[in-house]
């Protein structure tokens, strides 16, 4: 998985867990703690969330956080929980080691 289809599916999920609640996006940022800015924002593509963020959106979602990245086509019925969360665990690893590496290019 890409940075950008990370990304997205992130984007995708945080909307989709939010809407099930029927909130706005002020009403998870409400209840997140964080600003409205911030959900807009990573919804939008526009901003990766730190780890504390995460957190909090996914606490306020009540999901676990590691469903915040399962893709739209993933099975889960087909997977078990630890080949998924190892899944997301590489790609979170990969974003992080090309971010880090994009930095020391410039």
């Amino acid at each position: 998985m890409e940075s950008q289809e990370l990304r997205e599916c992130l984007s995708h999920n945080i909307k989709k867990y939010r809407k099930r609640k029927g909130w706005s996006q002020f009403q998870l940022a409400e209840t997140a703690e964080i600003s409205e800015q911030t959900v807009n924002s990573i919804e939008g593509l526009r901003l990766w969330p730190s780890d504390k963020t995460l957190s909090k959106i996914s606490n306020a979602l009540e999901v676990e956080m590691y469903k915040l990245f399962v893709p739209q086509n993933f099975d889960l019925h087909s997977k078990s929980i630890a080949e998924l969360k190892h899944a997301v665990v590489k790609t979170v690893e990969s974003l992080i080691h090309d971010t880090l590496q994009d930095w020391e290019d410039q």
